[in-house]
């Protein structure tokens, strides 16, 4: 079910950032939200259905636990996963998209990595970012950002049954 609303939910084409926690419940396979990431990276972006970025931010906090844990193999799947995802590509952060990061950031008050990627997403021009962070839709609106928010959690089973429930 999550995935025939995540694919009505995005459309064909559109590009996609990726947030952290999109990535981190991807790659962990056993939070809440992690079968709504799956159906974002294995059936939108591993196919070329819709290309997606990932800001160096993430990057940043994709690594942390593996390597605060010093666990080698998992520092190398992180990072394969990172550089070799189909259709995922890696975004720097320069000087415009850390203009638009502090604009975000005086109009919203959220952290910089967060910025960041609301920032990059902002820049590049792309339709949605996927996160899970429930501050981002009032983020989005009081910064007048021209993207969509595609919020894992209303993808998952609990939220879908709720969903029904009011229909």
């Amino acid at each position: 079910m999550a995935a025939a609303g995540l694919e009505a939910a995005i459309n064909p084409g559109v590009s996609l950032v990726v947030d952290t926690s999109a990535i981190l419940a991807y790659l962990d396979g056993s939070e809440r939200v992690s079968d709504a990431a799956a159906v974002v990276f294995d059936r939108l972006i591993a196919t070329g259905r819709n290309s997606a970025v990932v800001s160096a931010v993430s990057v940043t906090e994709t690594l942390v636990r593996p390597l605060r844990a010093r666990s080698a193999s998992a520092t190398g799947t992180v990072e394969a996963f990172l550089r070799s995802f189909p259709n995922l590509s890696i975004e720097p952060v320069t000087y415009e998209i850390a203009r638009e990061a502090a604009r975000i950031r005086a109009a919203t008050a959220l952290r910089t990595p967060d910025t960041l990627i609301l920032a990059t997403a902002s820049v590049l021009g792309s339709g949605v970012v996927v996160a899970n962070d429930d501050r981002w839709r009032g983020a989005i609106e009081r910064a007048e950002l021209a993207v969509g928010l595609c919020h894992l959690d209303m993808f998952t089973g609990e939220a879908l049954a709720m969903k029904g429930n009011s229909a």
